[in-house]
Parts: structure tokens; sequence; C-alpha cells
């Protein structure tokens, strides 16, 4: 459906957009805890949300994408490590975790969203945004990290 990426693997277009964009959000992340627990809570809500909603426009068109090339394990079909332990293991872990962060970082916005004032400060939901925040955070390092490994055994060897 796209063409080929620019990353030099067999991978097309779109894939080398989500893989940059995931390896991307990796210090995003941990900037926006860093205005967190600065106290720049209004600059983490609109980080937070802008990061939601792009990564919501480029994982919706990378899933649409799959769909449209058969699903993972065709668009992967090319791979020397096609239907092997080692590519299977790397992407059932990181569907695993890409799935749970989703639902993680859904319901953390949504309920922050509803529970803080805005601008947002400090109350009675900072306790269970902590926790469910931080959670979702170490969750998004690892779906980006697990990305490289489905990448590499999938597209690139």
């Amino acid at each position: 459906m796209f063409p080929r990426g620019f990353l030099g693997t067999r991978a097309d277009l779109l894939m080398d957009v989500v893989i940059v964009a995931l390896i991307a959000v990796v210090p995003i992340v941990l900037y926006n805890w860093r205005l967190a627990r600065g106290g720049q809570f209004a600059k983490h809500k609109t980080l937070q949300i802008s990061l939601a909603l792009l990564l919501a426009a480029v994982v919706g068109l990378f899933e649409y994408n799959l769909r449209m090339q058969g699903g993972i394990f065709a668009a992967t079909s090319g791979s020397s490590y096609a239907g092997t332990a080692t590519l299977d293991f790397w992407i059932y872990l990181h569907t695993f975790f890409a799935i749970t962060t989703l639902l993680v970082w859904t319901g953390l916005i949504v309920m922050s969203l509803r529970r803080f004032p805005s601008p947002p400060i400090p109350g009675p939901f900072s306790g269970i945004h902590r926790f469910w925040g931080r959670l979702g955070m170490v969750w998004m390092l690892v779906t980006g990290v697990t990305s490289l490994p489905v990448y590499i055994f999938g597209f690139a060897l």
C-alpha cells in the first residue's frame, strides 16, 4: 500500500515512520515525566494529550496498513526469521505491551481529564495518577524498546 521505506529494509514507508516514532517517544515520555515532577502540570497535560493524539493517528494508519498487508506475519514473511520462535516471541511480547499500554494510557488520560481541574493542580486523584502514570510510562518505554527487535528480525534480516 505504501512505497518502500527510507531505512533500507523490506519495510514500507509507514512501518519506517512508526519505528522512528516509537523510538522518538522514549525521550519525549521521559521529558514529559520530568515536566510533571517539576510541577509544570499544564505543560505535562498538553504534551501528553498531543503525544496521545499523534500516536493514535500514526498507529491507526499503521494498523490499517498492516491489515491491508494481511497482518504482521504476512508483512514479515520475507524475513529469514519468518515463522521462527525468535520473531514470534518479539511480535507477541511487543503486541502485549502495545495493547496494555494503550489501555493504561487511554484510561489514565480519560480519568485525568475528568478528575483534575483545568489548569491541572495536585489533588485527591494525584496518587492514583502517579501510580498509573509511572506504569504507563514504563509500558510505553518497553513498547518502544520491543519494537526494535520486531523491526530488525521482521524487516531487516
